[in-house]
């Protein structure tokens, strides 16, 4: 995602993922004992806001409990088979507020969505108690993954309560170990206070006269240079538990700020050559977290379509990351991502999760989001199978970085 600091908006490393301090029970009310195994902001298109509404520790002995599901039915967390399309809806939302006010999302939290994302402001000194309270607030609801805007210069905002950290177009010309060292070390701290995710690191390409590169956020033009620092990157990051995140796919290097317009970047043959090839590379070194931009590409994309809600677009990356691997829209809050859709947020999210993303993130947008989400369920289009399958995989995700037992 790409916001600025107001807020408006190897081959594979095999790791052992550190729980993280937040270690959460699911559920508290326990009728089955058993064992299961399984691993910004844009600009606002309404009044209706969705903020307020919507170290090494020891790894911990895998449970399993059942809860009361909102229709009474037996619930287990870790089966999303159980689960009611309400639950399942919100679990594959993620909504975004300003790091500086992290109590706006309580509302988000109790609801159950499935996690939560810090843009802009200035952390508080207490940050890390205010987040053990935050996902304290999720009760009997899975618990929700934290992530963070974590690419260093420009975009980073837990500089206040870690350090700060060079740009990325830096941090590119230091060597792989030393950006592999540095990740480690800042992904550590994150991890201490309570941040599973960093939604870092830049793939893009660092193109002069572009938005990317004006503000310093791509490790290098050539796509050699920047796959080995973003492979670097996101190396360091999950060495120490943290997951990282490949942006902004399939390159935003050549667009324009998709905050405020489409980002039009060139046709699919020509990226193929150039700025998806860091994409390519980390994906290949095993890196299958993605965040998908508001971007069109002729042969790529619809006409008219962004990537982040584009079915031909998305069946590509599918394809590419497996079954496994994770697709996070970019703010859907943002006037790019609202073309097409009457600039209607809830619009974006349902049109991005039929067409296959698993996480729809967005920042502001009707405070009902979920409910509206969950009566457009249909044979024809977003069905309950398909949601399963999503949770299935963000759940995977949340056990392997340490978010849920």
């Amino acid at each position: 995602m790409f916001t600025d600091d107001s807020g408006n908006e190897k081959p594979r490393l095999i790791v052992s993922c550190h729980m993280s301090r937040h270690i959460r029970r699911v559920t508290t009310f326990v009728a089955v004992a058993a064992i299961f195994a399984v691993s910004g902001c844009g600009l606002s298109s309404g009044n209706d806001s969705l903020n307020g509404e919507l170290a090494e520790l020891p790894t911990p002995i895998p449970t399993a409990t059942i809860a009361p599901n909102d229709d009474g039915r037996p619930y287990a967390a870790g089966d999303p088979t159980t689960w009611t399309d309400r639950q399942l809806v919100a679990q594959t939302i993620f909504e975004c507020a300003p790091v500086s006010n992290i109590g706006a999302l309580s509302q988000a939290v109790r609801k159950g969505l499935g996690g939560v994302v810090f843009l802009g402001g200035v952390a508080p000194n207490n940050f890390a108690q205010q987040i053990t309270k935050l996902v304290e607030r999720s009760g009997d609801h899975v618990a929700p993954l934290i992530a963070s805007d974590e690419e260093g210069g420009a975009v980073q905002r837990l500089a206040d309560v870690i350090y700060p950290l060079q740009s990325a177009e830096t941090m590119g010309t230091w060597s792989d170990p030393e950006v592999t060292r540095t990740a480690a070390k800042y992904g550590k701290a994150m991890k201490e206070l309570g941040v599973d995710m960093a939604l870092a690191p830049v793939a893009d390409l660092n193109i002069p006269g572009h938005f990317i590169g004006s503000q310093s956020r791509a490790f290098s033009s050539t796509p050699s240079g920047a796959a080995r620092s973003a492979i670097a990157w996101a190396a360091g990051l999950e060495s120490v538990g943290v997951a990282p995140v490949i942006k902004h796919w399939p390159g935003h290097g050549r667009a324009t700020d998709t905050h405020y317009s489409p980002g039009i970047i060139p046709a699919y043959d020509q990226l193929q050559k150039s700025d998806l090839v860091p994409f390519d590379r980390a994906i290949a070194a095993g890196f299958t977290a993605v965040m998908v931009g508001h971007l069109e590409s002729k042969g790529l994309t619809e006409r008219g379509v962004p990537a982040s809600r584009s079915p031909k677009a998305l069946a590509i990356l599918r394809d590419q990351i497996g079954p496994d691997g994770l697709i996070i829209t970019d703010s859907l809050s943002m006037n790019a991502a609202l073309v097409g859709v009457n600039h209607r947020p809830g619009e974006a999210v349902l049109a991005s999760l039929d067409a296959g993303v698993d996480v729809a993130l967005i920042c502001s947008g009707p405070s009902d989001i979920v409910e509206r989400v969950v009566t457009r369920i249909s044979p024809d289009g977003l069905t309950r199978d398909d949601l399963i399958d999503k949770v299935s995989r963000i759940l995977a995700w949340k056990k392997r970085f340490g978010v849920i037992e």
